[in-house]
């Protein structure tokens, strides 16, 4: 038997768009054992969302490391254990695909390095932010080279940080939220998301917290995806009122996160009761960085 956690993740960060990813101490455990055909269980967050048959995206994962190779998969037994919010924004989707790559890999002795396995990620999930994330763990930053490839830098945040999270009981598609998003935007809005983006990752390489407060404003997807969160306005006045550093939205949505080294349960419940005033229910997690990225349970 192998056994392996992937870590969930938010992304974007605000300014980041499809370039940060941030790891969290939420995961799914994935645990493979022979068998004479493929099958999968599943438990936890989500588990009846969760598809066991070959459309699960734990299944897409190892089969297009097993297309790489050129080999074929051996019959196996999949238990999913989720504890990753299943409302949408933190990761789900990156992480079952980047654990069936790392498991294939294993399992076919492919000998494929990190980069070769967030490649593989990255054409499956479209983005590299949660795969990164999932895969090498901290703050990831991800760039594309002149011939497509995905190259990551992953950096350890090291100071505390809590990471809280309120997820509302209802989903958003990426899709969906990407149609929302403007073919083109202006010089000034692009300028200042580089200029955010830049200063944002310094802040958290450096520790210093404090200017989240201004480096996480963004310009080009959040004032459009807000619009599929009701009550979006009052659940950010409410957090940043009870002490957050900074607010936005964990992806496409509709998960939003606040960043805090203080009053994080407070937070949390602002986040809560802001939304239940929208006749929303939700769900909040405290969490912190997850600095190692996918590992093997031994």
């Amino acid at each position: 038997m192998l056994k392996i956690k992937i870590p969930c993740s938010t992304s974007n960060l605000g300014p980041g768009f499809d370039t940060l990813g941030l790891a969290l101490n939420r995961y799914l455990y994935i645990a493979v054992d022979a068998a004479e055909s493929v099958t999968i269980t599943v438990e936890g967050n989500g588990k009846e969302h969760i598809a066991t048959d070959e459309s699960n995206l734990v299944i897409c994962g190892m089969k297009a490391v097993a297309k790489k190779l050129g080999k074929e998969l051996p019959a196996f037994h999949l238990h999913l254990k989720n504890e990753i919010p299943a409302y949408g924004g933190l990761g789900g989707s990156g992480a079952a695909i980047a654990g069936g790559i790392f498991l294939a890999n294993e399992l076919l002795k492919g000998n494929l390095s990190c980069d070769e396995m967030l490649n593989i990620a990255v054409e499956i999930e479209g983005h590299p932010d949660n795969v990164s994330a999932a895969l090498f763990g901290g703050l990831t930053i991800n760039c594309y080279n002149s011939d497509g490839n995905v190259h990551c830098r992953s950096v350890k945040i090291t100071k505390p940080l809590f990471v809280v999270t309120c997820s509302p009981h209802f989903q958003v598609h990426t899709k969906q939220a990407r149609k929302l998003l403007p073919d083109h935007i202006l010089l000034k809005d692009a300028v200042t998301n580089i200029e955010n983006t830049a200063s944002l990752v310094a802040a958290l390489m450096s520790g210093d917290f404090d200017a989240l407060r201004y480096t996480t404003a963004d310009r080009l997807h959040e004032q459009y995806r807000s619009t599929l969160i009701p009550g979006y306005n009052d659940v950010k006045k409410a957090a940043l009122n009870a002490g957050a550093l900074s607010f936005n939205i964990s992806g496409a949505g509709p998960t939003v996160f606040a960043f805090a080294v203080k009053n994080e349960e407070e937070i949390g419940n602002a986040m809560k009761s802001a939304f239940l005033q929208h006749g929303q229910q939700s769900s909040v997690e405290v969490m912190s960085v997850d600095n190692d990225g996918m590992k093997v349970i031994v």
